[in-house]
């Protein structure tokens, strides 16, 4: 007879990500975990399987969760380059005051972990391309906005704000606020 689970699992996954973006993939034992997540060892294996097997729902739990903070703006956005600037400005300056101070668990993970594990690597390249195609939907709406031109590049400019972002994401951990400005209206100057 198996036992009744005594925790609810999307908030000890919840937990799970949390401690896994403050600490890295391999800075996070699965002791940290079992203190984080307030469960034991035991459980985290039989829910999970493996720290492996915990840490993609944490990747899964990530991309719902920046759906609904860090992108929502975006995603319903009407299309106007404003809302691509404050989407930039938010994140930069979250990072730089410290309310966001991990930056991306995404590009974190992809730096550390990389192509090492294919699950995982498979997980960051799905995030990725999502990014891409919401970049991508949000220049044609802006072009059909006539904010940009017809000839604008969609999908070249949304791999290039994916970079972008994933620069921002270092850059304004290490500068001021007013380097930070600088860089997000380095990038906005590319988008004509």
């Amino acid at each position: 007879m198996s036992r009744k689970k005594e925790y609810v699992e999307d908030l000890v996954v919840e937990k799970a990500m949390h401690t896994f973006w403050a600490n890295g993939f391999s800075c996070t034992s699965v002791r940290l975990l079992e203190k984080e997540m307030g469960i034991n060892q035991f459980s985290i294996y039989s829910s999970f399987g493996s720290k492996n097997g915990l840490f993609l729902e944490v990747l899964k739990k990530y991309k719902s969760h920046i759906k609904a903070t860090f992108l929502k703006d975006l995603l319903y956005s009407k299309g106007h380059l404003d809302d691509l600037r404050f989407f930039l400005l938010a994140y930069g300056h979250g990072i730089q005051s410290g309310e966001n101070p991990y930056g991306c668990l995404m590009m974190n993970t992809g730096m550390e972990v990389g192509e090492k594990d294919p699950e995982i690597a498979i997980e960051i390249d799905n995030h990725f391309a999502f990014l891409r195609k919401t970049f991508y939907d949000l220049f044609e709406k802006i072009k059909f906005n006539e904010e940009l031109p017809i000839q604008f590049d969609s999908v070249k400019y949304a791999a290039y704000l994916l970079g972008s972002i994933q620069g921002l994401s270092l850059f304004a951990k290490n500068h001021s606020i007013k380097a930070v400005d600088d860089y997000i209206d380095t990038v906005m100057s590319n988008f004509k």
